[in-house]
């Protein structure tokens, strides 16, 4: 798999998650291809898309639980990462580096 379809693989897992999150919330949610293919939506920050910071939280726990990896504080700290496109590029660097490391040591 390209680098570039294991990053929109990445993106789709945190929209599909974002989108369960909403509707649990009660929020309108956009199809998660949408959320992680339209331009806008992929770079919103969560916040405008009506989750609060408890609902980042759970939503980053369920997904380090998801990858068995920790994702950087910054994507949930930095409003411009705290989005589908820059949770996903957590996910495939937290995926990368655990993959590599594994694949190293065997």
């Amino acid at each position: 798999m390209t680098d570039a379809a294991q990053l929109r693989a990445c993106e789709l897992l945190v929209a599909r998650l974002v989108v369960e999150v909403m509707a649990d919330r009660g929020i309108a949610a956009p199809e998660a291809e949408e959320l992680a293919e339209d331009a806008e939506l992929r770079t919103r920050d969560l916040s405008l898309l009506g989750l609060g910071s408890l609902d980042w939280i759970a939503l980053a726990t369920r997904l380090e639980d998801m990858i068995g990896a920790e994702l950087p504080d910054q994507v949930l700290l930095a409003p411009e990462r705290r989005c589908v496109a820059g949770w996903g590029e957590a996910v495939l660097a937290a995926r990368t580096a655990r993959y590599g490391a594994q694949y190293q040591t065997h």
